[in-house]
């Protein structure tokens, strides 16, 4: 499965459980919003250090950050866990999210359902607040939710 089709997937779930997509990005499209970093020395191009998330959707005062991949991959996990712990790019996602009311953001990653992707990640979830998969059927299944964020999804 490729990356494409786990964003179709994970933005077809997220709004039949009444999610509101704020934005999302597919691989090479360049229709994603581009994050920037809180500091400016780092802006010495015009988007030097910007990040674009996957897919960024929003839910009763919170709101979802994703990675997605067609497979693990352990620099999304350690990006994840860079934006959480560091908040490095809260400027730009407050700036996005205006209006939303958002009280909470949660990181994660979404994969492939393969069982050996899985399992890899499953060993850094210390990293991330959540793990979701995905399959050809589009069926979605939780792997892992630190926060009970998708207990009443």
């Amino acid at each position: 499965m490729k990356e494409e089709k786990v964003t179709i997937n994970l933005l077809n779930w997220l709004e039949s459980n009444g999610w509101k997509i704020i934005c999302y990005d597919f691989p090479q499209s360049g229709t994603g919003v581009l994050l920037h970093p809180n500091s400016e020395e780092n802006r010495t191009a015009k988007n030097k250090g910007g990040i674009i998330p996957d897919i960024i959707a929003v839910k009763n005062n919170c709101a979802l950050f994703f990675e997605n991949k067609n497979r693990f991959y352990e620099p999304d996990f350690n990006k994840i866990f860079l934006l959480r712990t560091e908040q490095n790019y809260s400027n730009s996602l407050i700036q996005l999210l205006k209006g939303h009311n958002v009280k909470v953001i949660y990181y994660g990653i979404a994969i492939s359902d393969v069982e050996k992707e899985i399992k890899k990640s499953k060993l850094h979830l210390e990293k991330i607040q959540f793990l979701i998969s995905t399959d050809e059927k589009k069926n979605i299944t939780i792997h892992y939710d630190a926060e009970g964020i998708f207990t009443e999804t």
